[in-house]
């Protein structure tokens, strides 16, 4: 009783390392990419561009101009380290196996992430800077709750047997958790 307690206190340590270490490591180098994305998906015409460190320019035809900016906590980063912390600390399964699951999750999460921080924009663009806050402060907030979800579950789809797959035993949830 008292291994698997330090065994599960050990991958919760290093759940919190992956998190907090790949936060500061990765932070901006996300943040970076996410932008470039965001750009590629509006095409605007240079009515949204960027203007220094991670701040978005938008120049709406009928509104005044305004910055929005892209803060560590608007990437996608923190459920994509979520994900690659219960990927790689609670869920078993080879690592191979493991590792492409949570690659196609934080795909997605990132793609609808880019997707939402767009929509935001444009919303900005056509309604100005209190339709863009209205927006991300809440259908962006659900929207990001909903393709967090939908990444986690595809990672779990992805690392659970097959229905045609023999199970030689009962199987019980704590094979796969």
């Amino acid at each position: 009783m008292i291994r698997r307690r330090v065994t599960i206190a050990a991958l919760l340590a290093a759940s919190l390392i992956v998190a907090f270490g790949g936060f500061l490591l990765l932070s901006e180098p996300l943040r970076h990419l996410e932008e470039r994305l965001v750009l590629d998906v509006l095409r605007s015409g240079n009515r949204v561009t960027l203007f220094g460190d991670h701040d978005f320019q938008v120049l709406p035809p009928h509104h005044a101009a305004f910055r929005a900016q892209l803060t560590p906590f608007c990437s996608s980063l923190v459920p994509v380290l979520a994900l690659a912390a219960i990927a790689a600390f609670v869920v078993h399964g080879h690592w191979l196996r493991r590792s492409v699951a949570w690659g196609c999750a934080a795909g997605l999460v990132v793609a609808c992430n880019v997707l939402r921080i767009a929509g935001s924009l444009w919303v900005g663009l056509e309604l100005g800077p209190s339709g863009l806050v209205l927006f991300h402060d809440w259908v962006g907030t659900i929207f990001g709750l909903g393709y967090t979800m939908v990444g986690f579950f595809l990672m779990l789809y992805l690392l659970l047997p097959r229905a045609t797959t023999r199970i030689p035993r009962a199987a019980r949830v704590s094979d796969v958790l």
